[in-house]
């Protein structure tokens, strides 16, 4: 089922319907709905597709050759037959669909080439859509490749993960509790929302499409990880580490005896791939009780394999996945929800942000991790105008006491608040309540609001 995708799309029309012919860079996470994306915005459009596979360049134009049904032979230039086969019939602009071009580029030098000038040769007008997986080949090693030729690439495009309201959209049967369970878990990736059912509870779901070993789902932890990377051993160990609470520089370090100039190196090529951040606290907050150099996860069904699946294999094979869940899963994953709390909560307050429904429109936004508790949102205009926020997933009742422990946390920060959200998903208790119905700074949201 598609949903979403209205910017992008719009941003695919406008250039389509500009004058002459352009090439775009699409780019994203495997799983992100790049395909689905640009087949829905060529319909009732010409067009003409291909995907790109690993092989020599040469094999590339023979496979490429042979879907075109045209003649394979070595001694004659594959490329450019390929190329004029694409040939603009019809008065309407086309659309050239490579996708996964890093395949073509990585073994070809003359492949960017061929392709602007046949661009520029054509009396018609196309639009060619160039997709890739690889985040890291895209913002880091196409453009030192092609070179001057960039020039000639009239924009990127970066496809981003779905957002929560497109998961309501798309769970229909679920709670709104329990599509934020299948969010925290899964991310914005719409190829995994098609592996869960609606009819199924979220528990069921984890049971039949994650850990039981004929899902889809079971093995991807590791395909996310291979996809791209060599020495996994090395990679594994960092992101099993960091999605178990060892997320210092230095944690690393005396845990796994690599040298800290060793994790630096690993460490950098997973955020080149979006698979971790760094995680700095707020430039305006203190720094002496904050941390410093904090790591994270941000693939949010990576961080659940390594924090769940990927220590205990030996056991999730023996117990099955019913017995696996219920003695390792079903207590701990609250505090595995809390950190994906904070991102839909990140979202809201966004989308409210874009729209001037907030009390300041601000201009920044991040987060203090503090040594003694963390401030999940900070948000600034400015005027250095500052809303705070704090998220709770696994307390049922928040009480008065977590709000002055919230302003605890709020001094050691240094910061002064002209505001202060708490979400939570659970209750708030009478004497909470109260105090927001005389308090002009302090917000308090369920998630039914969400």
């Amino acid at each position: 089922m598609f949903v979403g995708r209205l910017k992008e799309l719009e941003y695919l029309e406008d250039n389509y319907h500009k004058e002459g012919s352009n090439i775009l860079v699409i780019y994203g996470h495997k799983g992100v709905g790049k395909t689905s994306l640009m087949f829905r915005f060529v319909r009732g459009k010409e067009v003409s597709y291909y995907c790109a596979r690993p092989c020599s360049f040469e094999e590339q134009q023979n496979m490429w050759l042979q879907e075109l049904n045209l003649r394979v032979d070595r001694d004659e230039d594959g490329l450019g037959r390929i190329l004029n086969a694409q040939q603009n019939t019809t008065e309407q602009k086309k659309v050239l669909i490579i996708d996964e071009f890093q395949n073509i580029v990585k073994y070809s030098d003359q492949f960017m080439l061929w392709l602007i000038r046949f661009l520029k040769e054509q009396s018609k007008e196309y639009l060619v859509l160039l997709c890739s997986s690889s985040i890291s080949f895209v913002e880091n090693g196409f453009v030192p490749r092609i070179g001057g030729l960039a020039l000639g690439i009239s924009g990127f495009f970066k496809v981003p993960e779905l957002g929560f309201v497109d998961c309501v959209t798309y769970f229909k049967n679920f709670t709104t509790r329990d599509c934020m369970e299948v969010y925290h878990i899964l991310g914005g990736m719409p190829s995994y929302w098609a592996r869960f059912s609606d009819k199924l509870s979220v528990e069921e779901n984890i049971k039949r499409c994650i850990l039981h070993p004929d899902s889809f789902l079971y093995e991807e932890g590791q395909r996310i990880v291979a996809e791209e990377l060599r020495e996994l051993n090395v990679y594994n160990t960092i992101l099993f580490c960091l999605a178990n609470g060892l997320n210092k520089l230095n944690d690393l370090h005396v845990h796994t005896g690599y040298s800290r100039a060793k994790i630096s190196v690993y460490i950098k090529n997973l955020m080149e791939r979006e698979l971790v951040e760094k995680v700095f606290s707020f430039d305006n907050a203190s720094s002496i009780n904050a941390k410093k150099g904090v790591y994270r996860i941000t693939n949010r069904y990576l961080h659940f394999y390594f924090q769940f699946m990927f220590q205990r294999q030996s056991q999730l094979i023996m117990l099955g996945s019913k017995r696996f869940y219920e003695d390792y899963i079903k207590e701990p994953i609250a505090s595995f929800h809390q950190n994906g709390f904070k991102r839909i909560c990140t979202e809201y307050l966004t989308i409210l942000n874009e729209k001037e429904m907030l009390p300041i429109k601000a201009s920044k936004t991040g987060e203090w991790v503090g040594k003694d508790g963390t401030i999940d949102i900070v948000m600034q205009n400015e005027e250095w105008d500052s809303l705070l926020c704090f998220c709770n997933w696994e307390k049922e009742i928040l009480t008065i006491d977590d709000y002055n422990r919230y302003l605890g946390i709020i001094e050691s920060a240094r910061l002064h608040p002209d505001h202060i959200y708490i979400f939570s998903a659970g209750e708030f208790d009478e004497n909470l309540k109260l105090k927001e119905r005389f308090s002009d700074e302090l917000n308090l949201i369920d998630i039914n609001t969400l």
